[in-house]
């Protein structure tokens, strides 16, 4: 078996599992036989990396599962301050960094500090510290205030799609999906150079034709469907991630291969593949045409594909919120006695207090909004 990419033989010592859906985004789809570590780390290094922090927000807001590690945070802003707050996987959000307020009255200096930790407010009176000996640590550690608070206003990021970069990613999907599928290397040879930044050819694009699947409220899907056929000497690929950014790519226009016709849908939410029917079957005429007159500004589409999404990933946050409320007040309550103590009346009194401490504030934010 040979890297696709450089043609290079694919040994123990150079083989690698290229992720034909990446894995930043909680892409499953995976193979050794496609190209060799050194495609896949430069890859991996430029419009891999491109196409992941793209993708990331939304990656973020549905919590996606991934191979390894989570998506990374992602700053939302609040419009009538300014002010910046990194958002975690679950929505919960924080300070870009600490706060420190100083006022001057006559020999006397109150500072206000705001900290995102308790290691790292120690750390800035640490510092603090050492600029004045007499401050006291572990006096200003004892009369620091901790507290958790609801916005009320919403955090505001922006999402960027497309680009030249990302598109060259998104075509080396395609053709990763054609090799995995069995498809002749050689058919798509051409756009290599493309793939790798070395040329410039217009054979990606982002395709919304409506009613091509059947998407359920409840669903996030990566999709991947190919088409080659060999009297019409076309092949191209519908790929579209989180059922939001979506891609026609042309393969080819000069396609001599076997016919085929291979769809991968992979359930975000339930971590499976499943069975989906993609109505998408083109001819030439229509994928050349598409490329020719290619709708420049689609972004009536692109909003209502983003609708559904953050839709999705505000509900998913709101279940995993409810969720954490309620374990964190049954171990402040039940989970400071022993394993396998009884029960008591009492104890059950206690819990019910505390899950009503740590819930009614989110109830009555639920109700005001």
């Amino acid at each position: 078996m040979k890297c696709y990419v450089c043609d290079a033989e694919i040994t123990v010592a150079n083989e690698t599992e290229e992720h034909i859906i990446i894995n930043a985004a909680g892409g499953r789809l995976k193979s050794k036989d496609l190209i060799c570590s050194k495609c896949n780390s430069d890859f991996g290094e430029t419009i891999d990396s491109l196409l992941a922090k793209q993708l990331n927000n939304l990656a973020n807001m549905l919590m996606i599962k991934r191979h390894r590690g989570e998506p990374q945070p992602i700053v939302g802003e609040k419009q009538s301050t300014g002010e910046k707050y990194i958002l975690e996987v679950g929505g919960k959000p924080k300070l870009t960094k600490p706060t420190i307020d100083k006022i001057v009255d006559g020999d006397k200096t109150n500072i206000s500090i705001t900290a995102r930790s308790e290691k790292e407010l120690r750390e800035i009176l640490t510092g603090i510290a050492k600029k004045h000996p007499h401050f006291d640590v572990e006096e200003a550690m004892k009369s620091a205030q901790w507290r958790e608070e609801y916005f009320e206003e919403a955090l505001h990021f922006q999402n960027v799609i497309g680009g030249n970069e990302v598109f060259r990613a998104v075509c080396k999907c395609a053709t990763n999906f054609f090799i995995y599928s069995k498809g002749d290397a050689s058919q798509i040879k051409h756009l290599i150079p493309y793939i790798k930044g070395e040329e410039d050819k217009e054979v990606v694009w982002m395709h919304y034709q409506e009613n091509l699947y059947e998407l359920k409220p409840e669903e996030s899907l990566h999709i991947i469907h190919l088409v080659g056929k060999k009297d019409e000497r076309v092949l191209y690929c519908y790929v579209d991630y989180f059922n939001t950014y979506k891609y026609l790519v042309l393969l080819s226009d000069n396609y001599d291969g076997q016919d085929i016709k291979a769809t991968y849908c992979f359930d975000l939410i339930n971590i499976t593949p499943i069975e989906k029917e993609i109505i998408l079957d083109y001819n030439r005429e229509t994928v050349l045409d598409f490329f020719i007159n290619k709708d420049a500004k689609p972004f009536e589409k692109v909003k209502k594909s983003f609708d559904h999404s953050i839709a999705l990933g505000l509900k998913r946050q709101d279940d995993h919120q409810r969720g954490e409320l309620l374990e964190r007040a049954i171990q402040n309550s039940l989970g400071k006695y022993p394993d396998g103590v009884l029960i008591t009346e009492g104890m059950l009194n206690e819990a019910i207090e505390e899950i009503m401490k740590n819930i009614t504030p989110y109830l009555l934010r639920r109700m005001k909004k």
